[in-house]
Formats: structure tokens, sequence, C-alpha cells
């Protein structure tokens, strides 16, 4: 006499065979190797999610693990589970969650309701219809927002049973699945998808100070401004702490009072300098003067998008014009970031960084060249609290001051302010302090919208012939 046990295994090894000789039979004798006929068991749900064209082949026979049956598609691998409810027993399994660790970071919820908004992700717009048509039930909560993936040339969204892509060189709409079931089955399945890369896991944090604070600060600016986190902190070859993510590399300036401040990627990636220009008159364009009428044309979306996420105190001066790019949008690089601007993107990613961080990690760049100036050199730093400043508000400017890679304290400045009304205010700084730096409050400026405030700033007696630095803000109501 069989045990209740002994029959139970004897039971789902019949099933077994009798599950492998259905993958034996003249139809599927006539597929191409690697390739099988749909179980009965999935028949409806395959064609009922999209069948072959939007699935893909059916690469594996049925096979289960206790009552739960499986097979796997090249999109994912179909799930029927029947000790759940009746509209849940069919799903995706959760292989991008529960395999690839796949969590990106969270994103603020939409002002506007009617925006999808799921797991902390915002729902791409592009694929509403199939989320709303089939729910987080069969193809599972997102794991990501809608990201650019510049190896495969694409936007991706990870969802937990079923990933979402659409080329670059596809119309917006065009969308497809990514190759879950086909990753995730790998050698085990003898079909190949052209699509052989499965992700790379998600950063496991630490939770250290260091990372709490860079954190904070890429939540302060934006996740869709930094990207993900790339590496856990480190100690950088100048002593400071620094964080890589996609776009930027953030850094801790303990010099300074622990300020958060990026690294110069365009610079450490061998991006050159562009020689200045004189102005574009064009309404989709700010001019930046850097000095005697020459400077940069910045597209007013670039300007817009870099007020809206730290200034540039943070993405730092332009460095270049802007280039036009194929698709219709134009990309244009700053000390600290590049920026692009794509017309047929996903909405949240027409205006985004270029993935900096994402190239220095892969390239392995070494900037302790970049990092050691010359040992009698002096590095001096000007920045204004405000790149953008309203009209009738006043302006910071602020002055940095470094030799051998320490503070330099007792240097005296005066600076020139050429106010669009034509008169030329003189200010005389206090000397920098122990920590190098001295600031100075600009009076406040009534002038049209877009007017642009040069300002100079010399060094006093220190050095001969007299050094002087031309910068410029620039009068801006945000509505």
């Amino acid at each position: 006499m069989f045990s209740l046990k002994g029959r139970l295994v004897y039971f789902i090894i019949a099933l077994l065979v009798i599950f492998a000789a259905s993958a034996c039979t003249a139809s599927q004798a006539s597929l191409p190797p690697g390739v099988y006929v749909v179980d009965p068991t999935f028949t409806d749900f395959y064609k009922e999610i999209g069948g072959l064209s939007t699935l893909g082949p059916v690469i594996s026979p049925l096979f289960s693990r206790q009552d739960t049956l499986y097979q796997y598609t090249v999109a994912g691998l179909m799930t029927y589970d029947p000790h759940l409810s009746t509209l849940q027993r069919f799903h995706f399994a959760p292989i991008a969650s529960l395999q690839w660790n796949i969590q990106g970071s969270t994103e603020p919820a939409p002002v506007d309701p009617k925006i999808p908004y799921a797991n902390g992700h915002r729902i791409w717009e592009e694929i509403w219809s199939f989320y709303d048509q089939y729910g987080s039930d069969i193809i599972g909560l997102p794991l990501t927002g809608v990201t650019a993936n510049e190896e495969k040339q694409r936007y991706e969204q990870y969802f937990e049973g079923i990933g979402f892509y659409r080329n670059y060189s596809d119309s917006p709409g065009q969308i497809h699945l990514m190759a879950y079931g086909d990753w995730m089955c790998g050698d085990k399945c003898q079909y190949q998808d052209a699509d052989a890369i499965p992700p790379s896991p998600t950063l496991t944090l630490e939770n250290s100070d260091n990372e709490r604070l860079f954190l904070k600060a890429a939540e302060q600016l934006g996740y869709s401004f930094t990207g993900d986190p790339l590496e856990a902190p480190r100690a950088a070859s100048d002593g400071y702490p620094e964080m890589v993510f996609e776009n930027v590399i953030m850094y801790k300036d303990i010099a300074n009072g622990d300020q958060i401040k990026l690294r110069p990627l365009p610079a450490w990636l061998g991006m050159q300098t562009e020689p200045p220009t004189s102005s574009t008159n064009a309404d989709w364009l700010v001019f930046y003067p850097i000095q005697d009428g020459i400077g940069y044309n910045i597209p007013l979306v670039f300007v817009e998008y870099i007020t809206d996420h730290g200034t540039m105190e943070f993405s730092g001066h332009p460095i270049t014009g802007y280039h036009l790019l194929p698709d219709g949008g134009y990309s244009q690089c700053f000390t600290n970031l590049c920026l692009e601007y794509h017309p047929t993107a996903p909405e949240e990613l027409r205006i985004r960084p270029t993935s900096l961080g994402l190239e220095y990690q892969t390239r392995g760049a070494n900037t302790q060249a970049q990092n050691s100036p010359l040992s009698d050199a002096l590095q001096i730093t000007v920045w204004e609290l405000y790149s953008l400043v309203p009209s009738g508000q006043s302006q910071r400017i602020g002055i940095a001051v470094i030799q051998n890679n320490s503070p330099l304290s007792g240097v005296e400045f005066y600076l020139a302010v050429n106010q669009p009304d034509g008169i030329v205010k003189s200010y005389t700084l206090d000397p920098t302090g122990e920590n190098g730096e001295t600031f100075v409050e600009l009076d406040p400026i009534t002038a049209a919208n877009g007017a642009v405030v040069p300002y100079q700033v010399c060094i006093v007696k220190m050095v001969t012939p007299q050094v002087c630095f031309s910068e410029s803000y620039i009068i801006w109501d945000t509505p």
C-alpha cells in the first residue's frame, strides 16, 4: 500500500511525465527549437494578454512547484496558483523584485490625482491603458519610474512581473515587453532572445552617516536630477567623502561646513570647454555673458530645469553652447553636468541630465590629476546663491580661496556690478575667513524679466597683475 505522501509523489511524477509527453506531440515537433506549445492551463491567459505578439513565444514546458503551475514565455513566467482568489490565480511571477532586487528610488506623488501612481512610482503614461486593463494583480507593482537606458538606447519601466520599454527610435506609444522570461530561464531554456543582458540588481545601501547625508541631498534635488546611486560613499583621492550617482558625483566639502557639492564630471571625462560666443536673439534662449559681451546661449527649458534643481550653484556655469540632436532636441554641458532635451521622450524624461556618473563608473576614470592643483597656485571659486533672481530681490555672492589644498584666509576682494539701468555699483568685501570664504549681499535690482546682471570680482593687492573674474546672473520672475 502507498502512503498518502507516497501517492502524492507518484501523482506529481505522473503529471510531469504527462507534461513532458505533451511537449513531444506532432504540433510540438513542428515548432522551432526551444519553442513550446502553450499548455491548456494557460491558453486563455496567454491569448488574453496578447499572445505571441505581446508575450513572445512560450519557451518551456509546463512545470510545477507544490500546487502552483508555471510556464515561461520570453516576456515572463506565467503562473497559476489555485490557492488564490479567482481574479488572482493567473498572474506573472514577481521575477524582478524577488530575483533581481530591482528597486528604484521613490518618486514624489504627482500633483494631478488622475495620474496613476503606485508603490512610490508614477505609471508611464504610454502604458496606462495596459496597466488599467490588467493591473497589479496580474503584472505586479511598479519597481521603478520610467528611466532612460543609454546602453540599450531605450526607455524602460520595471514592474514585478513584466517590464516595458520603447526604443529611442520608436514612435511614442510603440511599447514592447522586456525579456524577463528569457533572462530568468537562462541556460535552462534552449530559446535565446536577442536581448540577452538582464538588469543589474539595485545597489544595497549601507545606511552610514555619509550615505544618509548624500541621499537626503539627492532627494531634495530630485532623483530625476541625480539618478539612482551606483556606489556606496567612499573617500576620494582628495580626502573628501563622495558618492557616485547615475548622472552626477556628489562630495562633502569638509573644508566648508560639510556642504554637499558636485564634481566637475564633464572635465573629468575629457569634455573640452567651448569658446563663448555672442548673444542669439531668440525667445527660447537666455544669454549667459562671460565677459565683454560674449558668453553662452542657454535654452530656456534648461535654465528653468536648473532653477528647479538646486540652481547653478550645483550645475555650475555653462562650458559649451547648445548642440542639436538627431531627434530635434538639443544638449548642453555645464561645469558639473550635461543636460539633454528630447521632444519625443516620455514626459518626465524630456529634459534630463546625461548619465555621466554611469559613464565615469564604467570607464573607471582616474581623477587624481584633476584634483591636484599646482603647489603654489590659487584656486578661486565664485558663485551666486541664486542663478535666477526675481526683480527687487537681493543677491548673495560667495567667494572661496584655496592654496595647496587648504583654505586661505585674509584675501581681500572688491566687486563691481553693472546694473541694467547703467549704474555701476561697487562693494568691498570682508577678507576671507579661516575657511577661505567671504560673502557679500548685493542691493536689490529692479529690472525686466530676462535682464542679465554682469559683475566682476577682483583680488585686492595680493597678485600682480591684478586678477579679476567676470560672472553674471539673471533677473527672472517665475510664475
